[in-house]
């Protein structure tokens, strides 16, 4: 493998940092009622934030040294394959557009389906019960145990 040529690396990991500067910026201005103690809203976002910093820094002095080599500057390297990729991107797109009308569970399941299809599934009659159950899951977990609806739709009104 050869080294990433030119300052491509130490660019995309100066984007890195910048983001995480942004991410912890921006969950000061989050408004913390006084009932929080010490764990409150804010502790994941600057986890992340703090995250994205240092990892940033760790990309930078690898793009630095010239020590990160990446297969995709081979010449030798198959160019991606976009299908999957448009999958994911079609399920980003469809959960998007549908959660307001069907609500949270079934947009998941069908990105859930979508994603599936991107991985090579066949069997999507499976990957849409996997889905529904993982969505209804992960909705009956934030509306029943921490108290979190996340809105309203065609299943979630019966809770």
């Amino acid at each position: 493998m050869t080294p990433m040529r030119g300052f491509e690396l130490p660019a995309v990991a100066l984007c890195v940092i910048a983001l995480g500067v942004g991410v912890v910026f921006m969950t000061t201005q989050i408004p913390v009622p006084p009932t929080y103690a010490k764990v409150g809203p804010t502790i994941f976002p600057y986890a992340v934030g703090v995250a994205m910093i240092c990892l940033g820094g760790l990309l930078l002095r690898d793009g630095l040294s010239r020590r990160w080599s990446c297969e995709a500057n081979e010449l030798d390297t198959p160019r991606p394959d976009l299908g999957p990729m448009g999958w994911v991107v079609a399920g980003l797109a469809i959960n998007l557009i549908l959660i307001s009308y069907v609500g949270f569970i079934l947009s998941s399941t069908a990105m859930f389906v979508f994603v599936a299809k991107a991985f090579g599934s066949r069997r999507l009659w499976l990957a849409a019960l996997v889905g529904f159950l993982l969505a209804l899951l992960a909705y009956y977990g934030f509306a029943r145990l921490l108290d979190l609806r996340m809105g309203s739709g065609l299943i979630e009104d019966l809770f």
